[in-house]
């Protein structure tokens, strides 16, 4: 009898002690959190400041370095990178520094799973998040109700134990906003039938108290990541990539952009939530690109590289078919580009340098500072001299003028470059464009008013505005020529498969100012 008394008594000793024994073994880390209903953070000290003063300190220096830019509406949704904050924090703090002025009572995060392979999403099954600026509550209620929708949500604690893609936007949403309940998602696989379960379950959590935010990181390029699609102009060919990938996103284009990775094979680490994203936003949304980088131009050296970017999208009041008007430069404004162009196109045939415009000379506007889509054309004698530009805004856009004045007079393959005895006879046109909308088809392209942009097969090509009025082109005409411009055969158009987007530009003629 005392023997069975005394296994009763170990057995009580066994039971009542196990997770004290555990611990003291070194129970991993993530399993204690869990019993504590808190997830610890995972990479305090390593991807940021370790500790809660130098963590204040790390984050308010990054967000008094990064611009803030006039937006057209409140955020609905934010696309922002997770490296560590000495590579990604400043394209970070672009995004953070733009919602720091809104209240949102709950911010959903969108990450993808780096370490754990499973179809669906995860939301760990606890009550706060932790970093070393404090516990961040979860909407319980919320978290859930998402929870309880197996297969495809659920809890998979293993996913969380050291993942950095969520955890690396808490200390952000922690220094810009006040109070806020989270919703932290962790996404792995998705294919067609998940993509539409999840939008179907989060979409109806979207309202004017909500921000959703996607975690990820672009292009990773090199041997290490297994990424070595060009070994040429490796930045250009880079920021090629990713402004490819950024063009369907500006365009809340999921098929385009799912299509866009299939044939590229683009290494963005949060392909999945952006995608998620996409199925998400209502369509009267206008995105931005606030801020653009590479750890390769960072470090100097494109045998490795990881892209950032911050990517905003505000609600606006307009529908997916029309697409905003240029907001307009005034006289002075305009003028002070054609300066610009006109001084970068001498001083550099010249003397092949840029010229100082910091010295005073000019005025810039907070309009001339924010990041445009701009063309420059070039003109001789009433025919085409050169024209190069971007779509997607990249940087401010005095500088985008100089950028291309100098590409249209020198790296436009069709013409041989500008010498100086021509500098007299040339005339400038500057483009400013509007963010691009991807239309339902070609009868919504008007010619004259819209600048057009065809997707085929891994082809492409853009006209601006005035290329159908100057040539005399109707809508067909238009398309033709430009499928032609693209390589294909010139009804190539009315192909099922062929993507389009337009846009508008405010032309400004040199010789009308």
């Amino acid at each position: 009898m005392y023997r069975y008394l005394l296994s009763f008594f170990l057995s009580l000793i066994y039971i009542t002690f196990t997770p004290i024994l555990y611990a003291e073994e070194g129970l991993p880390e993530n399993i204690l959190a869990g019993i504590q209903n808190v997830r610890e953070p995972a990479v305090a000290g390593r991807f940021y400041a370790g500790t809660e003063a130098k963590l204040k300190k790390q984050v308010n220096n990054l967000l008094n370095n990064a611009f803030t830019e006039s937006l057209s509406g409140k955020p609905v949704a934010l696309i922002s990178p997770h490296a560590g904050y000495q590579y990604s924090g400043l394209v970070a703090a672009y995004g953070y520094n733009a919602i720091k002025d809104y209240d949102y009572k709950r911010v959903i995060v969108l990450a993808p799973s780096h370490y754990s392979r499973y179809m669906g999403a995860s939301i760990l099954d606890v009550d706060h998040y932790k970093t070393p600026l404090g516990l961040i509550k979860l909407d319980m209620g919320t978290c859930n109700n998402l929870i309880n929708n197996p297969p495809l949500i659920g809890t998979l604690k293993k996913a969380h134990a050291r993942e950095h893609s969520l955890e690396t936007q808490l200390p952000f949403l922690q220094t810009v906003l006040k109070d806020f309940e989270l919703v932290p998602i962790l996404i792995g696989r998705l294919n067609n039938e998940a993509f539409d379960f999840l939008a179907d379950k989060i979409k109806p959590l979207i309202d004017e108290d909500t921000l959703i935010v996607a975690s990820t990181d672009f292009t990773h390029y090199g041997y290490g990541y297994s990424y070595v699609p060009f070994k040429k102009d490796i930045e250009a060919n880079i920021r090629k990539l990713d402004y490819g990938a950024f063009e369907r996103i500006l365009a809340l284009d999921f098929a385009g952009f799912s299509r866009y990775k299939s044939a590229t094979g683009i290494t963005a680490c949060g392909f999945m939530p952006v995608a998620l994203l996409l199925k998400l936003l209502p369509d009267d949304v206008q995105g931005k690109i606030l801020r653009y980088d590479t750890s390769g131009n960072q470090m100097g050296d494109f045998n490795s590289s990881v892209s950032y970017a911050s990517i905003i999208f505000t609600r606006g009041k307009k529908s997916s078919e029309v697409i905003d008007e240029n907001p307009g430069l005034n006289d002075n404004e305009q003028l002070t580009l054609l300066k610009i162009a006109r001084e970068t196109l001498e001083t550099y045939i010249k003397e092949r340098k840029l010229p100082d415009v910091n010295n005073g000379k000019y005025t810039f506007t907070q309009k001339l500072k924010e990041k445009r889509g701009v063309f420059v054309t070039l003109n001789k004698n009433g025919s085409l001299r050169g024209c190069i530009g971007h779509i997607l805004p990249r940087e401010p856009l005095f500088k985008a003028v100089m950028k291309n004045t100098i590409n249209s007079s020198t790296n436009d393959t069709r013409f041989t470059p500008v010498s100086e005895d021509e500098l007299s006879d040339l005339e400038i046109d500057i483009s400013v464009l509007s963010p691009i909308k991807k239309i339902t088809g070609p009868e919504k392209f008007i010619p004259g008013k819209h600048g057009i942009i065809i997707r085929m097969l891994g082809s492409g090509a853009v006209f601006l505005p005035q290329v159908a009025t100057e040539q005399g082109w109707n809508r067909e005409e238009t398309l033709c020529h430009l499928c032609k411009k693209a390589g294909l055969p010139a009804y190539a158009w009315k192909d099922d498969d062929m993507e389009f987007f337009i846009f508008t530009a405010e032309v400004i003629y040199e010789n009308k100012i």
